[in-house]
């Protein structure tokens, strides 16, 4: 013990990697077992779309016009598509899966970068894998957010990269063609994220008049040239740009407070901090090593994390003034915060011996705790969907004890350990969780029902009659819409009449044509019907 410790403490890099190396099982075993839900099938759908039409210029669903968000992750999922011929839940989640660990990486090489720190590097890398909310949400769903906060953490550290050379061309004009293709993947928060960032920065640094330089204006131009070929392109396609655009400002728009009311805004503000901290434990617990003086004045004294400093409160309460705001739509503020928490918990630990002793045992005794709870996996009838169910429970309750036990002999790299730990029970999540969810759950079902349709209606036309859901119900039915398509090949269609021949899939309501023959029902009112 006391040589694999010597070990990581003498080489942080190896042991960020070794760690990385061990998470890869983790967070791709059963990736794809869960039927598609929340955003993904709408992520899907437009992929789906663009291949069947052959057209990747015009996002639509239904084949009719999608303004929601600009194509450019759905160009990337539906490369995914092409490349691996698969339309799996697997292949429409890897585009978020492999995101993630290159974001990982691309923190700890620019924090190791900037700070010449690979202890604070492996760390700040490491805590976006294990997260709370990393750990057990938004890694395995096939989202935008990952690749897209991805994206704009590389803007934050290019922007420090050249603004430390003074290389202002270079610093505007990769920022800003970094915030044209974050643009085309998410749409108005990027020009908020660059604006706020750029605005602040210069400030601080008494550098406004930058703004007004030709560097700068060179810059937004690039950026506003590309943004606009891609619409003069769509435009060929579909002139209607004014309900694209009012769409994308609406997205952007609505979680703001004068969108959800003040009352709420004001609950909202207060809990905000704490939710987050929820979010982001347990690796949030080493904000304790932030309370104290020199913590702050350690911040001034260190160009790169005054400036992460500086971008964080530059861009944070933009959402913590919005109530509406959604854990992932701040991925790549989270790693400015785990910079500066790993910075503190290496710098001041020395000064904090008790809060080190603490801190160490709460570790300890909370993958103890969990460690010795294992053991009830073989009592939840588990068996029933869930192979090799002992040696998977061994292999689970090995792996953490293995790691508990090295929390304990550890003297200072406790910590390390404890991510190892927190990979474990990602591993149980994936084994256990998942296939508990979908045993237990109606998403299995649904997605079955929609793909008989689609067995049932293939080679003739397919008709979503009356879709008119609610902002609430879109998940479901674009997940419906999804398996569907992908089973037939073919897009659905949206009507609001019933006389053309084909089938119809109705949700709520009945066909009104009297020649219309139900074919079958299912469950929470849906129903196929046919129109010869």
């Amino acid at each position: 013990m006391q040589q694999l410790e010597k070990f990581l403490q003498q080489y942080p890099g190896r042991a960020f990697f070794i760690l990385l190396f061990i998470a890869v099982p983790p967070f791709l075993i059963n990736l794809g077992l869960l039927p598609l839900f929340a955003d993904e099938p709408t992520r899907a759908n437009v992929a789906l779309e663009m291949i069947l039409s052959k057209n990747f210029a015009v996002p639509t669903i239904g084949g009719e016009y999608y303004y929601n968000k600009p194509p450019l992750y759905n160009w990337m999922l539906a490369g995914f598509y092409l490349v691996t011929g698969s339309f799996s839940e697997f292949v429409t989640r890897l585009p978020a899966a492999i995101p993630m660990f290159l974001f990982a990486v691309t923190i700890y090489y620019s924090v190791n970068y900037f700070l010449k720190n690979k202890q604070i590097a492996a760390l700040s890398g490491l805590f976006f894998l294990v997260n709370g909310r990393m750990l057990i949400y938004d890694s395995m769903l096939g989202h935008i957010d990952i690749f897209y906060s991805w994206l704009t953490y590389i803007s934050f550290m290019g922007i420090f990269f050249f603004y430390r050379r003074k290389q202002w061309l270079n610093l505007f004009m990769f920022s800003y063609l970094l915030t044209a293709a974050s643009f085309l993947a998410k749409g108005l928060p990027s020009l908020v994220f660059q604006g706020f960032t750029i605005l602040a920065l210069l400030a601080y640094t008494k550098n406004l008049k930058k703004l007004f330089s030709w560097q700068h204006i060179v810059s937004g131009l690039a950026c506003l040239l590309v943004i606009g070929a891609y619409f003069f392109n769509y435009y060929q396609h579909n002139p209607n740009l004014e309900g694209y655009f009012s769409t994308i400002w609406d997205q952007s728009s609505r979680r703001t407070p004068a969108k959800t009311g003040m009352t709420k805004t004001l609950l909202h503000i207060i809990q905000f901090p704490f939710e987050h901290l929820f979010h982001l434990f347990p690796v949030s617990i080493l904000v304790l090593f932030c309370l104290h003086k020199r913590f702050w004045r350690g911040l001034m004294e260190n160009d790169f994390l005054k400036f992460i400093s500086i971008t964080f409160l530059a861009n944070i309460w933009v959402y913590w003034i919005s109530s509406e705001t959604r854990p992932r739509y701040l991925l790549m503020l989270y790693p400015l915060l785990f910079v500066i928490w790993a910075h503190a918990y290496y710098t001041y630990r020395p000064s904090f011996p008790k809060l080190d002793r603490v801190l160490k045992w709460v570790m300890f005794g909370m993958a103890g705790i969990v460690t010795m709870g294992l053991p009830v996996l073989f009592f939840f009838g588990l068996e029933a969907y869930v192979g090799y169910l002992p040696l998977k429970a061994a292999v689970v309750i090995a792996g953490a004890a293995f790691f508990t036990w090295q929390i304990y002999r550890f003297r200072r790299e406790y910590i390390l350990p404890f991510v190892g730990f927190l990979l474990i029970v990602r591993l149980a999540f994936s084994w256990f969780v998942l296939p508990h969810r979908l045993h237990n759950g109606d998403a299995a079902y649904f997605r079955q029902a929609a793909i008989e349709m689609g067995h049932i209606s293939r080679g003739q036309p397919l008709y979503f009659y009356q879709y008119q859901p609610d902002v609430l119900s879109i998940p479901f039915h674009d997940r419906l819409i999804f398996y569907m398509e992908r089973t037939r090949m073919e897009k659905v269609k949206f009507v609001a009449t019933d006389a053309m021949p084909g089938y119809y899939f109705t949700f709520d309501r009945d066909i009104k044509n009297p020649s219309a023959e139900l074919i079958k029902s299912y469950e929470a009112n849906l129903k196929l019907f046919k129109v010869k």
